[in-house]
């Protein structure tokens, strides 16, 4: 019976490169299983990676929830001054986004001060003319 005939067919098979049969394959046959067992572990780096880039997409929030309450206090002390309703809405909104993205006190004191400062215009600016 041919030698061929016998064996079963294999993709890892180098009969026709290797000239001592046995022991290629057989060094062959371990590559692969450390292979499928390095393809089964679970990489401990990607965890690591996972959890670093979580850490910086929450540290990247805070700190644009940060500017953005800084922001919206600069607003709103400038709306004590000038233009009270628009950026005194201006900065509400932006302190509600600041609250939003966890600059918390920032936010409370950028939603607060707008609000003030647009209702005291609101509602002192007609009394003025009515009194007048």
């Amino acid at each position: 019976m041919d030698r061929e005939q016998t064996r079963e067919y294999s993709p890892y098979d180098d009969t026709e490169t290797c000239p001592e049969v046995g022991r290629c394959n057989r060094k062959d046959d371990d590559a692969f299983k450390e292979e499928m067992a390095a393809e089964f572990a679970v990489p401990v780096t990607g965890l690591n990676r996972r959890s670093r880039s979580r850490e910086e997409s929450v540290r990247a929030t805070r700190s644009a929830g940060r500017a953005a309450g800084w922001t919206g206090l600069i607003i709103a002390i400038m709306s004590w001054f000038v233009w009270p309703v628009l950026l005194g809405l201006s900065a509400a909104f932006i302190g509600f986004v600041a609250f939003r993205q966890g600059s918390r006190g920032l936010g409370v004191w950028s939603m607060t001060l707008g609000l003030i400062a647009a209702a005291s215009y609101l509602v002192l600016i007609p009394l003025y003319y009515a009194l007048t």
